[in-house]
């Protein structure tokens, strides 16, 4: 039976979706405001792209776990403390030999700080045998789009997480 995961509080977000048996995970650049009990479009289109390609769930993380409803709002500097502890949140609930999809979009260029980041969960979970993918087309600065601009029935495609680094 899936289960509702939500790991955060008013100021930061580190988990939030559906856990099953198979489930697609996301990762953004920064939560905004949704919430188990309400979603917000970002998160309905992770439901949508999981249940369309046949997963029982879904996961939204992301790179930074400061909410804020645009990236341009994320403070200035990195917060170490919550960035450690983004990453053990992830390491402890993302499941072995996952599939997971890229979607930062170019908005991963909005701080100093978020590509560093990236960096740091990426070589914390080189255990874990991710399967790493993109929705769509890259954008034209080769980023992994973000799902909210995509449309409903593209493609899953494999992503080369270590050249993108």
């Amino acid at each position: 039976m899936p289960e509702d995961i939500y790991k955060g509080n008013n100021d930061y977000r580190y988990a939030l979706g559906v856990r099953g048996k198979n489930p697609l995970i996301f990762f953004g650049i920064n939560p905004s405001t949704a919430t188990p009990d309400n979603y917000d479009q970002t998160m309905n289109k992770a439901k949508h792209f999981a249940l369309y390609n046949k997963f029982d769930s879904w996961i939204m993380f992301n790179v930074y776990p400061q909410k804020a409803r645009y990236p341009a709002c994320l403070n200035q500097d990195r917060n170490d403390i919550i960035h450690k502890k983004n990453i053990e949140i992830i390491e402890e609930i993302l499941p072995n030999n996952s599939t997971v999809v890229a979607a930062w979009g170019n908005n991963i260029t909005k701080r100093v700080y978020l590509f560093g980041c990236l960096e740091n969960i990426v070589n914390t979970l080189n255990n874990k045998k991710i399967r790493w993918k993109h929705i769509g087309s890259l954008t034209t600065k080769k980023h992994p789009r973000h799902i909210l601009y995509l449309r409903n029935d593209e493609k899953i495609n494999n992503f080369d997480i270590e050249k993108y680094l």
